[in-house]
């Protein structure tokens, strides 16, 4: 399942990086024998923005792990003074000498964020395999996407699309486009916003989805039984609906459409994803349902949620928040403990099973009645945060409704980060953050809430292991 670049983080997350004595400005001028000190995975960040960089350099670490490709990314605050992008590309590459510890096969990824522009430049052994048109299209939905609340998944998901066409696997894809059904309504204010990022509300989000243009979609309202909603779903993704309005999905899993936007070619893939993994098993729990794919399928479950009205309907942001699925694993996990598929789940001896990752450590919010205004309880939990500002639960319950209802993990990083700040010994705070940060591709705070944890839990050492490996795993010291 894709959520901009395969919501699936774990994998996703690497390090900040100082290239001293390289003046991107000065590039042209600059003897082009001259070999600058330069690390293993190029990142070079010259934004205000650094959040991402260990899930960048991650990114390009798997990419070249698996293509055998040196993939590197430079962004710029702005283009030096006289140079095209295309021709701050050229200089780069030559400059940085990118692909030639790889036999002459490499991948740059320049984006300037004053003009919002990318440009991807591939070596001459690559050209046959990415054609100057994929990187075309890939260039033109940039600007729709850089400017998305989180463009790190936009790039990730560039480079392993990119790196699989490199190797022969990905020419059937379709190319990814502007959203038809988005406008500028949903960017984030403009050309800069990989520096300055998002403000928007449920209020204004809310509002800019009202005033979408009419379209077409009454064949996928809710229906009366789960079966038939999960069909229509399943139906809209093979069409490439991505339009937020999607009458059959939930109020939060329309926000987190427009927060995430994705476009047809997106939304097919999903499709031919949830495809090849039929048949579905149908789980029933209260008020939940999960359509559960078969094994060894790059899958999550789809996770419905019947009305007061007796209609179900689809629930995006729940799949992304009661399940996981790393990276370098086809098959999903489940996430808490008090997740109530668990024990069906496990008795259909599915893999991964055993326990949930955050076992005991963290639970779920209490699933309230559907439909009901997001925004009416949002509203009502700042209410209580103004008459009560020192109290770190309220803080905590808002954070939970943005993630569990929307999965906006801006927000509800926000929320939470109070909370913890009021409550520092609050261990349930630590474990939210680590898990938000972890999927928000912010890994070195991610570290440094494991850490914490691993401090202050002396005997759970499943933390402790938790916390060598990841640190292990994103020390790109070179």
């Amino acid at each position: 399942m894709y959520s901009g670049a395969t919501r699936v983080r774990y994998a996703w997350l690497l390090a900040v990086i100082a290239l001293s004595g390289l003046a991107i400005a000065g590039l042209r001028s600059r003897p082009r024998t001259q070999h600058p000190h330069r690390p293993h995975y190029l990142l070079i960040n010259e934004t205000g923005q650094h959040d991402y960089d260990l899930a960048f350099r991650m990114s390009l670490k798997l990419a070249e792990k698996k293509s055998g490709i040196e993939n590197a990314l430079v962004l710029l605050s702005a283009l030096p003074p006289s140079l095209s992008i295309e021709q701050t590309a050229v200089d780069l590459f030559s400059q940085l000498r990118i692909g030639e510890r790889t036999h002459g096969r490499g991948i740059l990824y320049l984006y300037s964020a004053r003009e919002n522009l990318m440009k991807i430049e591939v070596s001459y052994r690559l050209e046959g395999a990415i054609p100057d048109i994929f990187c075309h299209e890939a260039e033109e939905a940039a600007r729709t996407y850089m400017l998305s609340e989180i463009p790190q998944d936009f790039i990730s998901e560039l480079m392993i699309t990119t790196n699989l066409r490199a190797m022969g696997s990905a020419d059937d894809l379709t190319p990814w486009s502007r959203p038809k059904w988005i406008s500028r309504e949903f960017l984030s204010g403009g050309a800069g916003a990989l520096i300055y990022g998002y403000s928007r509300t449920v209020a204004d989000l809310e509002s800019a989805i009202r005033r979408l243009p009419e379209a077409e979609l009454r064949q996928y309202l809710p229906a009366s039984t789960a079966e038939v909603s999960a069909q229509r779903y399943l139906a809209s993704l093979e069409a490439g609906v991505g339009d937020p309005r999607l009458p059959l999905l939930t109020e939060g899993s329309q926000l987190f459409r427009a927060v995430v936007p994705r476009d047809a070619a997106q939304q097919q893939r999903i499709g031919a994803y949830f495809r090849s993994a039929a048949p579905y098993r149908l789980l029933f729990a209260r008020e939940l349902a999960i359509a559960v794919p078969q094994p060894n399928h790059s899958n999550l479950p789809i996770v419905l949620r019947r009305g007061t009205d007796d209609l179900w309907y689809v629930d995006e942001a729940k799949a992304w928040t009661y399940f996981h699925r790393y990276e370098d694993d086809v098959n999903f996990f489940v996430k808490y403990h008090d997740n109530p598929f668990l024990g069906d789940l496990r008795a259909l001896n599915l893999p991964h099973m055993e326990r949930a990752i955050y076992d005991g450590q963290v639970g779920t919010p209490h699933l309230a009645p559907y439909p009901s205004s997001l925004l009416e309880a949002i509203q009502a939990l700042e209410a209580r945060i103004r008459a009560a500002p020192q109290e770190a639960a309220n803080y905590a319950a808002l954070g939970d409704i943005y993630l569990f209802e929307a999965n906006w993990i801006s927000k509800a990083i926000a929320a939470y980060e109070k909370a913890s700040a009021l409550a520092p010994g609050e261990a349930a705070y630590h474990w939210r953050l680590m898990d938000l940060y972890m999927n928000a591709s912010r890994a070195d705070k991610m570290l440094v809430q494991l850490q914490y944890l691993s401090e202050h839990l002396p005997a759970d050492s499943q933390t402790k292991e938790w916390y060598r490996y990841y640190k292990k795993e994103y020390d790109f010291e070179d």
